[in-house]
């Protein structure tokens, strides 16, 4: 069945999606539209010295990330450089979202808009790049993609890998296609052992590890080489400082009203919206002084008066800021799917998120886990859970030293997954 399922993509499903992008990309715009370019003119980009043929005589580490899960990609990348200095790393990706990230990684040698799903493109791509291994992240195993390795020699593998039991990749006709792809692997390096007991049920062949997250890698990574904030903001070790970070409006809509109900109580508070286009900065500016609520702008000012919420209007420093604070609520999670709550807790921050947080493991995993004094993670429904939560985390400020420290040993646990990954992908690669 699985087979049958297979071909039926292979020489309908695909060549239909193909043309009828074709014919609609006069009409398309945006991400779609770039997508479509580039897959069609086969985009790549050398970033480092030499050649395509170079790197296609030095058989290089072939990473395919599709768009955000190059988070997940960079930890590996940057073992590999360290391992094997000599061998090129070529990045593929699906969405032109990853180019900004490619751009900025130095440990990439070439990276390339991954072509599209049909059996010659795939053929082309290997005979011009001539890799030694494919190691996909995280997700986006594409069905003609494995089967062309597979026939080429290609050892590949899945790292990162997760399944979840309500996941749509293992329910209906979607299940015969994923267990087809899946079983054209060399390795799958899951998260944890209730993925592997959820793959079980596709009956794969295909060997299966423990492994872990390599992305707690990249936020421990990060941590340990932080950018630069300014000095002259930051809080003294006596100030009980929450931080609300990646926020949206519907977030804010339920955050304000809480910071409101904690103005009688001393403490400071950052405001990371995930959107800082002024049209919004301005819209929660007008909110928070309907609220009575005063505010500083992180770009533009030089000190941090008590009692005034700092506003972040400046992006890529969140996982910075989280090591200021004492604890955390995570955005998107009274709008549609919360952010990642990695880097606040790395940082060893008690996390709160709103209702929709069902898209991140780490939030319901945390949930399970307790420190001394309460849950990880801790799910809020309205503006009166944060405030009696942050009233709690108050009262206990003596102990947050010592709280942040029991998170931080808790989430340490999750170090060094890339190394498991690596060594035990080391023996196809060669």
């Amino acid at each position: 069945m699985s087979a049958l399922i297979f071909y039926f993509y292979k020489l309908a499903i695909v060549p239909l999606a193909y043309l009828l992008l074709q014919l609609l990309r006069p009409f398309l715009q945006g991400k779609l539209r770039e997508m479509i370019e580039d897959k069609n003119k086969g985009f790549y980009k050398i970033k480092k010295a030499g050649s395509e043929a170079d790197i296609a005589q030095a058989r290089p580490f072939w990473i395919h990330a599709a768009s955000g899960e190059i988070e997940y990609a960079r930890p590996v990348i940057r073992e590999l450089k360290k391992q094997h200095p000599n061998i090129p790393v070529l990045v593929t990706y699906s969405s032109p979202s990853a180019k900004k990230i490619l751009e900025s990684l130095h440990d990439v040698d070439v990276w390339c808009a991954l072509p599209w799903d049909l059996d010659f493109q795939m053929q082309n791509f290997i005979k011009r790049w001539n890799p030694r291994v494919l190691l996909f992240s995280r997700t986006d195993v594409w069905p003609v993609l494995v089967s062309v390795t597979r026939k080429m020699g290609i050892p590949s593998a899945l790292f990162s890998a997760t399944f979840a039991d309500n996941s749509s990749r293992l329910k209906g006709i979607t299940r015969h296609l994923t267990r087809y792809s899946l079983n054209h692997l060399s390795e799958i390096h899951c998260v944890s052992a209730e993925d592997i007991q959820n793959l079980d049920t596709l009956g794969l062949k295909v060997p299966m590890l423990v492994s872990g997250d390599t992305r707690f890698d990249q936020v421990f990574h990060r941590l340990e080489n932080p950018k630069a904030l300014k000095n002259q903001l930051i809080p003294s070790p006596e100030d009980f400082v929450f931080i609300a970070g990646s926020t949206w409006g519907e977030d804010e809509l339920v955050l304000l009203p809480a910071l409101e109900k904690m103005k009688g109580i001393y403490m400071r508070v950052i405001l990371a919206p995930h959107e800082t286009t002024p049209a919004h900065l301005e819209h929660l500016e007008n909110q928070m002084k309907a609220l009575g609520l005063s505010y500083v702008r992180y770009s533009q000012t030089e000190e941090w008066p008590a009692g005034s919420i700092l506003l972040v209007d400046q992006v890529g420093i969140l996982a910075e800021l989280y090591t200021w604070a004492d604890i955390a609520f995570i955005g998107g999670s009274f709008k549609k799917q919360v952010h990642s709550v990695m880097e606040a807790l790395a940082a060893g921050l008690p996390v709160m998120v709103g209702p929709h947080h069902r898209n991140n493991r780490e939030a319901l995993f945390y949930q399970k886990k307790n420190y001394s004094s309460g849950m990880i993670v801790q799910v809020v429904h309205s503006s009166a859970d944060i405030a009696v939560l942050l009233q709690r985390m108050k009262k206990q400020q003596e102990q947050i030293p010592h709280i942040k420290e029991e998170i931080r040993s808790e989430i340490g646990k999750n170090r060094n997954s890339t190394q498991r990954v690596l060594s035990a992908i080391e023996k196809v690669i060669y």
